[in-house]
Parts: C-alpha cells; sequence; structure tokens
C-alpha cells in the first residue's frame, strides 16, 4: 500500500515536471521572439553596444528570468494548492488549532521584505556585470586576428579576468542573497512552528484535542510549513526579477505601436529632394551648417569632403535617423517622416549588412516573392551568377565570407532595387573594393537611368567622375559646388 502511494506521487511529480516545462517552452517561445523583434524595430542611431547589450539580456537575463521567475511562478501555484489543500483538512480537525498554525506563519511570510531591495540591487549589479563581459568578449573575438598578428593575446588577459570576475562575483553575491534570506526564513518557520506544536501537545494532554486529531495535524503542520516555506521563498526569488521584468513590458508596451509603425502603406514616387539651410549638431557641437541641396529623380549626386566633416551625418539626416539642428528637409516639395523615407531611401554602405542565410532571404529579407522578382533585380545588380534557382538557395557564409566584396556591394544594390527604392544613399559604398570593382559598381548604378543617386566620398576613381549630374564637396560652412 505505501509502495503504491509512493508510486502515485512520483508520477504526479513527473506529470507535474512535463506540464511545467511545456509551459515554459511556451512561454519563452513568446517572449524571447517579441524581444527581439520588437528590440530591432525599437533601435535607435543613438543606441550604443546595441548588439552586445541585447544579446547579453537575451542570453542571460531572460534565462534568469526562467529560473527566477517562470519556474518560481509554478512552485508558488504548487504550493498554493498544496498547502490550501492541507489546510482544509487541518480546518477539517480542529479549526482553532488550524489558525494558530496560520497565525504563526505570518512573521515568516512578511521576512522576504528585508530583504527585496537588497535582491534587487543584487540583480541589478549582476545584469549590469554581465553585459559588460558581453562587451569585452565580443571586442576580443571580434578582434581575434588582428591580436594574433601582434602576438597580442596573452595582453588580454588582465583585463578579461577582471571583467570575469567582476561578473563571477557579482553572481556569487546574488546568490549568497537569496541564500541568506531563504537561510532566514527556514530559520523563522522553524522556530514559529513550534509553538503551535507545543500547544497542540498540551491540548492533547488535557483532552482538549484526540491524539488521533494531533497527529493529523502535526502532519499537516509540516506540508503546511513547507508550503508557506516555498510561496516565500519563490516570492523572494520571484521580486528579484522586477527590473528585467520591467524591460520586457516596456517592450510589450511598444508592440502595438511598431506594428501600426510597420504597417503604413508606401508613400507618393519619388520627384525630388529638398535641404534648405540644415545646420546638424552632435552633442553640442556643430559638425556642417547651411546646407542647400536639391535633387530630382533621375539625378546622380556626389557628395565628397575630407573625414569627419559630416557625409555619414547628412546621410542620416536624409533618412531622418539624425534630428536636423535648423533648416528643412522635404520630398515632392512636403515635409516626411522616417518610416517615410525608409518608403523611399536605400542605403548602400561601405560594410554591407547580411545575414547567414540564402541568397534570396538576403535579398527579399524573408518577405514573400517569386524567383523571377529576385533573379530580375539580381541581373539589374550585375549578378547573373546567381541568377538560377539552386544559386538562390546558396547559403551566404558568416559576415559573407564566401563572397567577394564585389558580389556582396550588388547584393546589397539588388536588395534596394526588389524592394522598389528608387533613391539610393551610398555611403562610401565602394571605399572597401579595389579600383576596378569600384568602377564596374559606379557605371552600374551611374548610368541605370531608373536610379536617383545621393553619393557621399572622397575617393572616387576619376574615370567616373563625369558619370555624375552635379557634384558638391561639404565644408563646416554648407556645400560648394565642385568644378
Amino acid at each position: 500500500m505505501v509502495v503504491a502511494i509512493y508510486a502515485v506521487f512520483a508520477l504526479i511529480s513527473y506529470v507535474k515536471s512535463i506540464i511545467v516545462n511545456k509551459n515554459v517552452v511556451m512561454i519563452n517561445e513568446k517572449i524571447k521572439t517579441n524581444y527581439v523583434l520588437q528590440t530591432l524595430a525599437s533601435l535607435s542611431s543613438r543606441d550604443k553596444d546595441f548588439e552586445s547589450e541585447n544579446l547579453s539580456f537575451f542570453m542571460n537575463d531572460l534565462k534568469l528570468l526562467e529560473t527566477n521567475y517562470w519556474r518560481q511562478i509554478f512552485s508558488l501555484l504548487g504550493a498554493v494548492v498544496t498547502t490550501v489543500g492541507t489546510l482544509g483538512y487541518a480546518f477539517y480537525s480542529d479549526v482553532k488549532l488550524a489558525l494558530i498554525f496560520i497565525a504563526f506563519m505570518v512573521i515568516p511570510s512578511i521576512s522576504p521584505k528585508l530583504f527585496s531591495k537588497s535582491i534587487q540591487k543584487k540583480t541589478e549589479m549582476w545584469s549590469q556585470t554581465n553585459k559588460g563581459l558581453s562587451r569585452t568578449v565580443r571586442d576580443l573575438f571580434h578582434g581575434a586576428q588582428l591580436l594574433k598578428r601582434y602576438k597580442s593575446i596573452n595582453n588580454t588577459s588582465s583585463s578579461l579576468n577582471q571583467s570575469v570576475s567582476r561578473m563571477e562575483k557579482s553572481n556569487a553575491g546574488l546568490n549568497i542573497r537569496l541564500a541568506l534570506s531563504n537561510s532566514v526564513i527556514g530559520f523563522l518557520f522553524f522556530i514559529f512552528s513550534y509553538v503551535p506544536m507545543g500547544i497542540g501537545v498540551y491540548w492533547t494532554i488535557i483532552n482538549r484535542i484526540t491524539l488521533s486529531q494531533f497527529v493529523a495535524i502535526q502532519y499537516s503542520s509540516t506540508w503546511i510549513l513547507n508550503g508557506f516555506n516555498t510561496m516565500v521563498s519563490s516570492y523572494n526569488t520571484i521580486n528579484g526579477t522586477k527590473q528585467i521584468r520591467k524591460n520586457i513590458l516596456e517592450k510589450e508596451q511598444l508592440k502595438t505601436g511598431l506594428k501600426e509603425k510597420f504597417s503604413q502603406p508606401r508613400t507618393q514616387p519619388f520627384k525630388e529632394l529638398t535641404l534648405e539651410n540644415v545646420s546638424c549638431k552632435y552633442d553640442e557641437k556643430a559638425i556642417f551648417s547651411h546646407v542647400d541641396l536639391g535633387v530630382k529623380s533621375g539625378e546622380k549626386v556626389l557628395i565628397s569632403g575630407p573625414s569627419g566633416i559630416g557625409k555619414s551625418s547628412l546621410i542620416r539626416l536624409i533618412l531622418k535617423e539624425l534630428k536636423i539642428d535648423t533648416g528643412t528637409l522635404r520630398i515632392n516639395g512636403g515635409s516626411y517622416s522616417q518610416e517615410e523615407a525608409y518608403d523611399i531611401f536605400a542605403v548602400v554602405e561601405q560594410s554591407p549588412v547580411v545575414f547567414e542565410k540564402s541568397i534570396l532571404y538576403n535579398v527579399t529579407l524573408g518577405n514573400n516573392a517569386s524567383d523571377e522578382n529576385v533573379v530580375s533585380a539580381l541581373l539589374e545588380a550585375g549578378l547573373p551568377e546567381f541568377g538560377n534557382y539552386e544559386s538562390l538557395h546558396k547559403i551566404v557564409g558568416e559576415n559573407g565570407r564566401n563572397l567577394s566584396g564585389g558580389q556582396l556591394k550588388r547584393l546589397e544594390i539588388a536588395r534596394a532595387l526588389f524592394f522598389n527604392h528608387k533613391v539610393l544613399l551610398v555611403d562610401e559604398g565602394t571605399a572597401s573594393l579595389d579600383v576596378k570593382t569600384s568602377i564596374q559598381i559606379h557605371k552600374l548604378l551611374l548610368t541605370n537611368n531608373q536610379l536617383t543617386i545621393i553619393e557621399v566620398d572622397h575617393h572616387i576613381p576619376d574615370q567616373i567622375r563625369d558619370l555624375y549630374t552635379s557634384r558638391y564637396i561639404l565644408t563646416k560652412d554648407g556645400l560648394q559646388r565642385d568644378s
């Protein structure tokens, strides 16, 4: 009989584990997917360490949330069910003694409040040091080849060790504080459980209750005690995830607005871009001022100037990713939003962004499209080698390592053409290419009558300078014609 009872309890425990883990999987799928999508959509040009901080939060803080929140929630629910059921049985045996047991559970139950602030502080400290370690390791991996070439790998051990040490110490500090809190709670429950037990013994002696009632309540009290202990301990651990939950809630509140923001209809066809008396500051420092520029559909404009003069900032201003200090920006004679800018402009940058997915995905970015439309964009961008089904599904290696620099650049152009973005903002787009490839890319762009080009660069090959409709030099005081 006893073996059968234990078998039943073991089965219940196993079934509970299955239910909990399936629910955790479902919760994690939703939270992690939503977090990444909402983080991508809420990116600002002012965000610093965007990749490392958000990756750290995704990989570590969300794992901490699973362990210290969701699993604790299920533990808390289980403890509540057990405790309520046991209390029902205890009340059935003797109401007064059951009430006494409950009364003596109150003081241990409120003890977590003594530790809540310090646990929250320790959690925040762990989160910050963990982000710091993520940045350090990311930088080291990114510069691995450089460090190897200069035989300086060992020189990084000190700063790496410090970063690891800070994270591990903060993690240990958090666990120690949780352990202290739970130990104090356990001690208080242990102490306060003896008083009602003593009362039960005394009532049994004076025949206030029967021995069987006392034994029933004594066994029940253990379950009640463990239940209360689990509930308080779980609450204490859950409370330490407050900041993580706040961050997720802030992302969740953006969800509706972002969905509307990225589902707006496309704007009218591009006819003209106008900049009037535009000035730009960064961190209260003037970059340039009094910029006047007009670009009509089909024109090819080159803006050159020394490094640091603000050429890339001018591109970001046109995209509305930076705010102008003074002046006006207009498309087709009217003001426009960042979302409308994204419908019109595409950016060709020095280092193209590619994903470790197929050529097809890198052109369409996951949007539905026929192979014919994708092939058409690839051919127009000068990539006939990818104009068949097999090549469309070729996987691009990490950072495009299995493609040439020219292919990567053309792939970025094909992406812009596929999305029907007829105005290309080229931000030193061919600076990393050899002269021959640079000329090929430029001829591809500058001889396409369907494209409007605004390019900022200071090392354009002489062979293609005459292909531009107009050329300017950017200075601190505005644009000057380049003869």
